[in-house]
């Protein structure tokens, strides 16, 4: 990879597979919403496998306003991701902060701040 002033320097690309398409691309050309979208697969995948393979049983997750750019029917997926990962990962709970109203009205209870 070239540098600004051409200078060589050591890089990597992640090539992001879309499952329902069948392309593939650079993670550096996904959208905002595909970059939360992998984002968020990835860290509960590592969160699934530490879960599976580590013995050790965490009850609770956290997370904060990841779905921002996620169009409605992503953040519709998003929350279904959600309880899926608990589901698979014993988990009781996941706190969380959505930029949806929507997302709020999917959760089992929330926390109101202002009230």
């Amino acid at each position: 990879m070239a540098t600004g002033k051409g200078a060589r320097k050591e890089g990597f690309d992640i090539l992001v597979h879309d499952g329902e398409s069948g392309d593939s691309k650079s993670v550096g050309l996904t959208s905002r919403g595909e970059k939360v979208w992998g984002n968020e697969c990835l860290i509960r995948a590592v969160v699934l496998n530490l879960a599976q393979h580590t013995g050790r049983r965490y009850g609770i997750l956290f997370s904060d306003e990841a779905d921002g750019p996620l169009d409605p029917e992503r953040k519709r997926m998003f929350m279904a991701m959600k309880w899926e990962v608990l589901r698979l990962g014993g988990y009781q709970w996941e706190f969380f902060v959505p930029q949806t109203a929507e997302l709020t009205t999917m959760a089992d209870a929330a926390i109101d701040l202002e009230a």
